[in-house]
């Protein structure tokens, strides 16, 4: 991931509206740039970071923080919204191994009213997640240009527009 790619994703999360303590979801199989900015922004602004692991993502390969939680991705677990809690925005730096619809409903039901999904993505897989996003009453999609192939698809999730 480029430095100007990484800068953008400070932008983005810059622009997110300022709550204080907010919570987000991480999807990831590995611990690279991006992963890195959002645990600064997060230490920076006393925000929180509930990661699955993707594909085994060793939990020793993660950074020592107080600012995260772990644990492993399970594809049989019906929704994140744990204990009641949910998250302000969730991101996906790696797409977990189920269908996109199913696991966009299951985000949909752990994320606050207008919070939002971010997958990054490559272009050739546009399409099929613009539409399961629709189909999972995910609004207001947009894409954000990271680097060459690569973007962030964003979905809001609106309150009233079906779901749980």
């Amino acid at each position: 991931m480029n430095r100007e790619a990484v800068g953008t994703f400070r932008r983005l999360l810059e622009s997110l509206h300022p709550y204080p303590r907010m919570q987000f979801l991480l999807f990831a199989k590995n611990w690279g740039a991006l992963e890195e900015e959002l645990l600064r922004y997060c230490e920076a602004e006393d925000h929180s970071i509930l990661l699955y692991r993707l594909e085994g993502l060793p939990a020793e390969d993660l950074p020592e923080s107080e600012r995260i939680r772990q644990r492993p991705y399970r594809i049989d677990q019906p929704r994140y919204n744990l204990q009641g809690k949910l998250y302000n925005h969730a991101f996906v730096t790696a797409l977990p191994p189920e269908a996109p619809v199913d696991f966009a409903r299951k985000v949909y039901t752990g994320i606050v009213n207008a919070g939002g999904l971010y997958l990054l993505l490559e272009r050739k897989d546009l399409e099929a997640w613009e539409a399961a996003l629709a189909e999972a009453n995910y609004v207001a999609t947009s894409t954000i240009d990271l680097s060459g192939d690569l973007l962030l698809l964003h979905g809001r999730k609106m309150h009233g527009w079906g779901g749980s």
